[in-house]
């Protein structure tokens, strides 16, 4: 499944100024200590400040100010949280005090422009090693790294969506596919109301970890949310589909189109999800034959026990691969009768006869694989019938593609395949230099 990561937007940011209007002298002497790196002189006078008037939020502010500028000293971002936390303390205590008083002081914004400017420094520079492939490619461990500048943007700030957006993306890099589900979780419970796209790589990333439940959930709530995006119609299919309900899938998306059976595009998802799990499961067939050859190979140098063992897997197997072709085989004439349905309602859509093609195809790729691994002649012969068959169906809906779409390579490519197993030369050929190859 495609991941649709989130956008990574850098905040240009102006550094704030150091204009606080008082003119209580703890600010000159911090800022002093500040300019010669005195960071623990710093926090011994605010700290001062603080033991002598509790409610001092100037100290308080400062003392925020100390650490944070503190944290920035440490070159390994992964050392900096701890004074992040600490600052986020402080800030939150001065802001505390402030909204106490009858009116609210000039410092009550300047904090908050220096929280954010500690912010944006933290979160720009994992965004930058995220973005930049020169400064990603000479950072050591880039993604991990981009986190931990995350981690301490969001310890000083922690209620920014927006950080835990792209946290995930950074996990999402390195396929921690976890932290990646339970950073956007975090992020999506800070959102008013999460945008599509929020929606959409939730449940994306939901599905690569086979959540399949909370996929469901996500995306149900996505499509009431926003009922006109049919992405997450495709979505909800593609996650009960996944989840093994492929009863619930169906009956949801043709829920739909009895309600409106004119959409080709209800049709469509309907075909193209359910193609989907086809491929799944003749992907999980070749491996079961794979199997089945190896332990064909070890059975004949086995003998008593160890071969009868074997005999038993390879007859177990035998009937798993019959009930997932049966499967199979019940899904494509879904998918096919949900795809001529798109043709019959859009006759010019090149991409519908593609996928037609490609169904054919692969199921006649299918057939040449039983064909390949049965020992019955007769069956043998069926099924290469039926694959030649299903070849010459393909080509009908490829060359109608080629016709509505005579620049699309990959239509030529695909005909000249098809071609080229069924022994037609000439046509081959030709195709494949309509497809440039």
């Amino acid at each position: 499944m495609k991941i649709l990561k989130p956008l990574l937007l850098i905040f240009l940011l102006a550094g704030f100024m150091w204009g606080c209007e008082t003119t209580d002298p703890l600010v000159d002497d911090v800022q002093v200590q500040l300019l010669t790196g005195n960071f623990d002189e710093a926090l011994q006078i605010v700290d001062d400040a603080i033991a002598e008037d509790e409610n001092n939020y100037i100290a308080h502010y400062y003392k925020g100010y100390v650490l944070s500028t503190q944290a920035e000293s440490f070159e390994d971002p992964k050392e900096r949280k701890e004074y992040y936390e600490r600052a986020r303390e402080s800030y939150d205590r001065a802001k505390e005090i402030m909204n106490d008083l009858e009116e609210q002081p000039n410092e009550y914004q300047e904090l908050e422009d220096t929280v954010t400017s500690f912010w944006a420094d933290e979160f720009n520079a994992g965004v930058d090693i995220l973005n930049d492939d020169s400064l990603n490619a000479a950072t050591e461990d880039p993604n991990y790294t981009a986190v931990a500048h995350f981690e301490n943007a969001a310890a000083v700030q922690p209620d920014s969506a927006l950080t835990f957006q792209v946290m995930s993306s950074a996990y999402f890099n390195e396929e921690d596919i976890e932290n990646a589900v339970s950073t956007y979780e975090k992020a999506m419970s800070m959102l008013e109301k999460p945008e599509p796209d929020d929606y959409e790589y939730m449940v994306g990333i939901l599905l690569v970890n086979e959540d399949y439940d909370e996929a469901i959930e996500y995306a149900e709530e996505a499509r009431s949310t926003y009922p006109d995006e049919e992405i997450f119609i495709q979505l909800l299919a593609d996650a009960y589909l996944q989840a093994g309900n492929r009863d619930e899938a169906i009956e949801l998306i043709e829920g739909l189109i009895a309600e409106d059976p004119e959409n080709p595009q209800y049709r469509r998802v309907l075909g193209t999800q359910i193609y989907q799990l086809v491929n799944e499961l003749n992907d999980e067939v070749s491996e079961h034959y794979d199997e089945i050859f190896e332990m064909r190979q070890e059975a004949r140098e086995a003998s008593g026990n160890e071969q009868e063992e074997l005999e038993e897997k390879i007859e177990e197997l035998d009937e798993l691969i019959d009930r997932k072709q049966t499967d199979s085989d019940e899904m494509v004439e879904i998918a096919v009768r949900e795809m001529k349905k798109v043709i019959e309602l859009e006759p010019e859509d090149e991409s519908a006869y593609s996928i037609l093609g490609i169904i054919y195809q692969n199921r006649a790729a299918s057939y040449f694989e039983r064909r390949n691994n049965t020992d019955d002649n007769e069956a043998s012969q069926e099924f290469d019938q039926m694959a030649r068959e299903d070849l010459e169906e393909s080509l009908v809906y490829y060359e109608k593609a080629a016709e509505l779409d005579p620049d699309n390579p990959e239509n030529w490519e695909s005909l000249f395949q098809v071609y080229t197993i069924l022994g037609m030369e000439e046509e081959a050929e030709e195709a494949m230099e309509k497809a440039d190859m």
